[in-house]
């Protein structure tokens, strides 16, 4: 084979490769044997032979070092103040936080971070908490008239003390009774500015309460009056006042608020959100009674009577014969408002024609309908595509004739319901434009053409007086009262949106914010069935010359006060059997006039003449003991003689035919009248 144009280089290459490799290994490898290799002993570099050496003199400087504290045993003793110790630390460190902020960003999905201004965590938010202030008692009432017999026995339901009494252990008729009502002042507009207060100033900062919290409305809960008696050591413990009031059982939230939950707190938002039974709350209606004898504290604060006492130089028994109407009137507007609500969502108020109307109409849609049906069975063959028998669609067919059949009982259930109440509402229309029009006042009542006139509402108001009964009160015994005002609190059932400092107050557990307790009211005491009052004194005077006085007597008896004038000789027993007043009443008493002295006060007998010396009477129990003097111009001026001569002379002149319904029927008018609520 010729190589013909192929240089030396090129024929022999891979030769010339192999010998330069070669030769470079043989050049590190030399390299290797011939050069010293250098080892790092800390900041040296030192050839093999020098690394003992290096060591050893490192090895007696540490010696050196160590002193005494090496005994050549090789144990390394270390001095114990000379080492920090880290317990301490340690321990501490177990027991502090391990994240840089107080509480950790929630995860979670919460709704309550949107309420928050500045986009801050709801949880570490510390909010302001509102306090209630004490409600001012005002005035303490005093009522006397019979209550119907389902009244009776309601309100024997609702006390153990008045159910204990002999006169209402078996209830047959009318009972006879005298009740107190305290009478308070509530600061409405106070109380909406505490729960939207906040506190900037505070360390850390309270912010304002979210409105959604509490509907951004004070509910006022329950309303809790405590009652003390005077005895001979002065004043008994504070009990407190069972609920007395014509109230449906949905708005008795006293009993459930033990153990609440959040259904209680829903039922308040739904149930307190009308103004109607929000003012049964703060001013309870009282039970049926025969004569309708009790008067509103806010009727007698308008009339300048705001503890009870009539203006002097006035027909004081028309008067509150007025003022009883004007009461009348308050509670059946307020029952008429709270029927008118539930009347329209059921539909609205019941029209017979109308209804018909729509009666017939829908029957004749059901004919219609009815009548396709069967003419869609005959064409399709069959009711359904189940074989014979007509197979799941006959089933089908059957469950939505049940459901129909349920729908239309349901429609006439809440058809006759909307039907009777809408009667009722229409009589209860009827008796206020009644009382409107005996009182001379423009109408109220919805006509055709206008809608009924509403009262102010709640969130208008700056204040408002309130009020609850006694039935447990003794007659000729003294009391007083206080109240305190349960509010529903924002905070129930938030703990999870509090700071842990808040929470653990126990704030989110309980249901009502309480007001403080109110000063005690002025003593009442209450009257007996039967008072009398001296009104004139003659010493000297009668047939004996022993001198006479002029008594009023006052008896309690079928729920109304009835009075009789007497004059009584020395001797004499005070009170007797009158018959003026067309049935036959015993006045008597168990007392007696023992005699009448002069009374040497100038201011008192100015009027005296050497004839006729106005003079005191001396009266004393049939017993004989404790005998006390009456002056008359004291007893004349007696708040308690010109109340009940109010009340009297009010009974006297009231239209016996009324008096005799009401003995018969509920107030609102024959059977089947409501009950609830703002009821007659």
């Amino acid at each position: 084979m010729k190589l013909k144009g192929i240089n030396i280089f090129e024929q022999h290459v891979e030769k010339f490769v192999l010998a330069a490799a070669v030769l470079g290994v043989a050049g590190i490898a030399a390299w290797q044997f011939l050069s010293v290799p250098m080892v790092k002993v800390g900041s040296k570099t030192l050839a093999p032979s020098e690394v003992d050496d290096e060591l050893e003199r490192k090895a007696k400087a540490l010696q050196a070092k160590l002193g005494e504290d090496f005994k050549g045993d090789g144990v390394v003793r270390i001095p114990n103040d000379a080492v920090a110790t880290v317990s301490d630390g340690f321990r501490a460190s177990l027991s502090a936080g391990t994240s840089p902020v107080q509480a950790l960003v929630v995860t979670s999905p919460n709704f309550n971070g949107l309420l928050v201004a500045g986009n801050a965590s709801a949880s570490d938010v510390w909010y302001y908490v509102p306090k209630v202030a004490a409600l001012q008692i005002r005035a303490v009432q005093e009522t006397a008239d019979a209550l119907t017999k389902e009244s009776a026995e309601e309100a024997k339901k609702a006390s153990a003390v008045l159910a204990a009494r002999p006169d209402f252990a078996t209830i047959d008729g009318p009972r006879d009774v005298v009740w107190t009502t305290p009478v308070a002042r509530i600061d409405l507009k106070a109380l909406r500015d505490e729960l939207a207060r906040s506190n900037a100033e505070a360390a850390p900062p309270q912010r304002q309460i979210p409105g959604v919290w509490y509907q951004e409305t004070p509910y006022v809960v329950d309303m809790v009056f405590e009652r003390r008696e005077r005895t001979e050591g002065g004043w008994s413990a504070p009990k407190v006042v069972p609920v007395f009031a014509a109230r449906t059982e949905e708005l008795a939230f006293r009993a459930k608020l033990e153990g609440a939950t959040a259904d209680l707190r829903d039922e308040v938002f739904s149930l307190l959100g009308s103004d109607e039974n929000q003012k049964e709350i703060l001013q309870p209606t009282f039970y049926e009674t025969v004569n309708s004898a009790f008067v509103s504290p806010t009727v007698l604060a308008d009339a300048g009577q705001a503890g009870g006492a009539p203006v002097p130089g006035t027909d004081a028994g028309a008067t509150r014969r007025r003022m009883q109407m004007q009461t009348q009137l308050q509670q059946k507007q307020r029952r008429a408002e709270s029927l008118r609500l539930e009347v329209e969502k059921l539909g609205g108020l019941w029209d017979e024609a109308a209804e018909k109307r729509a009666e017939e109409d829908r029957k004749r849609d059901e004919k219609e309908r009815k009548d396709a049906e069967k003419g869609g069975g005959k064409t399709g063959g069959g009711a359904g595509g189940g074989g014979p028998g007509g197979g799941p669609g006959g089933s089908m067919s059957g469950k939505n004739n049940a459901q129909s059949d349920n729908a239309e009982r349901d429609a006439k259930r809440q058809a006759a319901e909307r039907k009777s109440k809408s009667a009722v509402l229409r009589r209860i229309y009827a008796e206020i434009a009644d009382l409107e029009k005996e009182l001379g006042l423009a109408s109220t009542v919805p006509t055709a053409n206008s809608k009924a006139v509403k009262a102010p509402s709640l969130a208008s108001m700056d204040e408002l007086l309130v009020w609850g009964h006694d039935l447990e009160v003794k007659p000729g015994q003294t009391y007083q009262y206080r109240c305190v005002a349960r509010v529903y609190n924002p905070f129930f059932g938030k703990g999870n949106q509090l700071v842990k400092e808040q929470e653990a107050t126990g704030l989110p557990a309980a249901f009502t914010i309480d007001s403080a307790a109110s000063e005690w009211s002025s003593p009442i005491t209450v009257s007996p069935d039967v008072r009398y009052f001296v009104t004139r004194a003659i010493v000297g005077d009668g047939p004996m010359g022993t001198g006479s006085a002029q008594v009023e007597v006052y008896k309690l008896l079928g729920g109304q006060w009835r009075r009789a004038e007497l004059s009584v000789h020395s001797g004499e027993r005070i009170g007797r059997p009158d018959d003026r007043g067309g049935a036959m009443v015993d006045f008597g008493t168990e007392y007696f006039l023992v005699d009448v002295i002069e009374d040497l006060d100038p201011d008192r007998s100015g009027g005296s003449s050497r004839e006729r010396r106005l003079g005191m009477a001396v009266i004393a129990p049939m017993s004989g003991q404790g005998a006390e003097i009456r002056i008359p111009a004291m007893d004349l001026d007696n708040v308690d003689r010109l109340r009940l001569k109010e009340q009297a002379d009010a009974a006297k002149g009231a239209p016996a035919a009324a008096s005799a319904d009401n003995a018969a029927s509920p107030k609102g008018g024959g059977p089947g009248a409501p009950k609830g609520p703002g009821a007659g």
